[in-house]
């Protein structure tokens, strides 16, 4: 079972990386190789599959409390994992609302 832990563990972390890398690395690589953000093209990561991957993979790393625990830390970093949706939803959610009220404070004046 803990070989079955490790190839979960594995892959969620290569397709984590890469997620982390298109999210967070990617733009300012480019732009430091003199590129603009006109000629940029972006583009998306697996979402979902590295967190599910990493998730999965804890139970059968049971043995070894120092994988399980980089399997629980790397999740929060994939940036298409769900967690990270829902973060973003409530963002989205938050800033809007700020927006109306802003909106309606100018209104009211």
């Amino acid at each position: 079972m803990t070989n079955i832990g490790i190839a979960l563990l594995a892959l969620g972390t290569l397709i984590t990386s890469v997620n982390c890398y298109l999210s967070f690395l990617r733009y300012p690589i480019h732009r430091l190789q003199g590129g603009t953000r006109e000629n940029y093209q972006w583009v998306s990561g697996l979402p979902v599959f590295g967190s599910l991957f990493l998730w999965i993979s804890i139970p059968f790393l049971s043995t070894s409390p120092w994988l399980m625990c980089f399997a629980i830390v790397f999740s929060l970093l994939d940036t298409g994992g769900l967690h990270w949706v829902l973060v973003l939803v409530l963002w989205e959610n938050f800033c809007a609302k700020r927006e109306d009220l802003q909106i309606n404070e100018t209104q009211h004046r």
